[in-house]
């Protein structure tokens, strides 16, 4: 038994350098991709108390947006005041402001997007490695496949390049991630070792990823219910084993679970260019009748002429209602919300399943047309990426892009799962593990509608990032799974045939049939 746990554990070390060289490959190597800012920057920028150098501002060549990625930035406003108002802000926060204060000790002002890209390598393969280690394989040809197959999709080269950057894409995924390592630790703590004690910390790691999660994006708020109800429950099921005190604890962090990603929300600035662009580039893009449009929506007909416009174009394209100006405001702004788009979606299903068609032909694409290398190493923006992309052109290029194929692959991972837990309801390991593959499969699926009703056409296939990784996860355990089966088939036909050949050699051995007639 040592020496098989010893072989485990050589063999998950070995997979975490095979991972470790594939981010170097993909990130860190000569020239080191990133990406290039198409205007989301700022906001991360305003809350983490980074700020563009002066060489750059004063240089009238410099170029901030779409081709070259920047990755220097100017630390500034690093006091106690700043750090406490940032546990409010996004999540990329924590790890900006944990840098910068590492770079302020070491005598340094400049924060260069390669430490993030560093802090989330490091995070995103210990999560890996914890899912692998608690997934309780007992087998090292399943730990061997099922290891690289993992790698190969998670570590994809178009997931990885956005780790260099201020975009919310790689927070998301790493701490999705995390949040799945976390309940794997619980779960193999509580029902695979069977321990009761030390589950608070456990639960405590649970909350803290979740609220990383919902930290990284606006867009994550849609997976608030889910977490809620994942968390509420996992309080609900230990509520025996905690103490008094650490249940108060508990309640306080599942308060400000809810509070935090709320908060995110009111204080969001970016909410009238995704309404402008939910209604005037998504209902009315392409609408026989946007005047009657809205009209349902309780908005001024009139309101019509800009249909099919979003709020980054030239102020000069715009007929009469320009984007965050007073007339907009008034007419627009101040009757719009969420709500209203919410239920002209549901009064009008065959409007949301054509933009849900829409949102099915741009998945399954990470990549992205904005620059990927600096200035300095090519002078023309290079805007394509091929490091270690093989799954993400291959999904890119042969998976179905339409809503029939997702809605497939949902439907029967959901049957084959249920099918696994009703025939394992007597065992509580089995169907917790289960429970967290629909948990993620909820979040995922909150997500594909998202972009298109939040936002219109605009962005779709980057607002579609945390859904395309989800549904990768899907297929890699799916596919782990059915090779779980093939193999365990195999092998016990392979030990049924070996049985049977021993027997009969033990049946047919004149020696055998000797001794036996001797007893007889």
């Amino acid at each position: 038994m040592k020496s098989a746990g010893s072989t485990f554990k050589l063999g998950r070390l070995a997979l975490v350098l095979l991972a470790l060289a594939v981010i170097y490959y993909v990130l860190f190597q000569y020239p080191q991709p990133g990406i290039a800012d198409q205007g989301d920057f700022d906001r991360v920028m305003n809350v983490s108390g980074l700020r563009l150098p002066l060489d750059n501002i004063n240089d009238s060549n410099f170029v901030r947006f779409l081709d070259y990625p920047v990755t220097d930035y100017q630390i500034y406003n690093l006091n106690t005041g700043s750090i406490i108002t940032r546990l409010t802000a996004t999540s990329m926060t924590f790890l900006i402001t944990l840098i910068s204060l590492i770079c302020q000790m070491a005598g340094q002002t400049i924060f260069k997007t390669g430490y993030l890209a560093l802090a989330y390598a490091i995070i995103y393969v210990s999560a890996l490695y914890l899912i692998m280690k608690y997934m309780n394989i007992k087998s090292g040809i399943k730990l061997a496949i099922f290891g690289l197959i993992t790698l190969l999709v998670c570590l994809d080269g178009n997931y990885l390049v956005w780790f260099n950057s201020l975009y919310g894409e790689p927070m998301m995924i790493t701490a999705l991630t995390l949040y799945m390592a976390a309940w794997a630790g619980y779960l193999h703590h509580r029902y695979v070792m069977r321990v009761e004690a030390g589950v608070f910390p456990r639960i405590v790691f649970i909350i803290a990823a979740a609220y990383l999660l919902l930290g990284s994006k606006m867009q994550v708020l849609s997976a608030l219910p889910i977490l809620l109800i994942m968390v509420g429950k996992l309080l609900w099921d230990n509520r025996q084993l905690l103490k008094p005190y650490q249940k108060w604890l508990a309640g306080i962090l599942y308060c400000v679970l809810i509070i935090y990603p709320l908060g995110l929300g009111l204080t969001d600035q970016d909410t009238n260019n995704r309404q402008y662009n939910s209604v005037f580039y998504g209902i009315l893009k392409d609408s026989p009748h946007p005047a009657q449009d809205l009209s349902d929506l309780g908005l001024n007909p009139d309101m019509a002429v800009e249909a099919g416009k979003h709020s980054f174009q030239d102020k000069a394209d715009y007929v009469k209602y320009v984007p965050n100006t007073q007339i907009t405001q008034q007419e627009f702004y101040s009757q719009m919300s969420n709500l209203k788009l919410i239920q002209f979606y549901i009064t009008h299903p065959a409007r949301l399943l054509q933009g849900m068609e829409y949102t099915a032909g741009q998945a399954f694409a990470t990549t992205t047309f904005l620059g990927k290398y600096s200035r300095e190493y090519s002078e023309t923006p290079v805007r394509e990426f091929n490091r270690f992309t093989w799954w993400s052109s291959f999904r890119e290029q042969y998976l179905p892009k339409h809503l029939w194929f997702i809605g497939l692959t949902y439907l029967v991972i959901t049957s084959v799962s249920l099918l696994v837990y009703f025939r394992n309801r007597e065992f509580p390991g089995i169907k917790s593990r289960i429970g967290l593959l629909w948990g993620i499969m909820a979040i995922g699926l909150l997500q594909f509608p998202m972009p298109y009703v939040g936002n219109g056409q605009a962005d779709t296939s980057k607002q579609l990032f945390l859904f395309n990784f989800i549904f990768d996860l899907l297929l890699t355990v799916s596919v782990c799974w059915g090779l779980s089966k093939l193999i365990d088939v195999v092998s016990y036909y392979v030990a049924r045939s070996r049985t049977s050949k021993t027997t009969s050699r033990l049946t047919l051995s004149p020696k055998t049939n000797y001794g036996l007639r001797k007893i007889q």
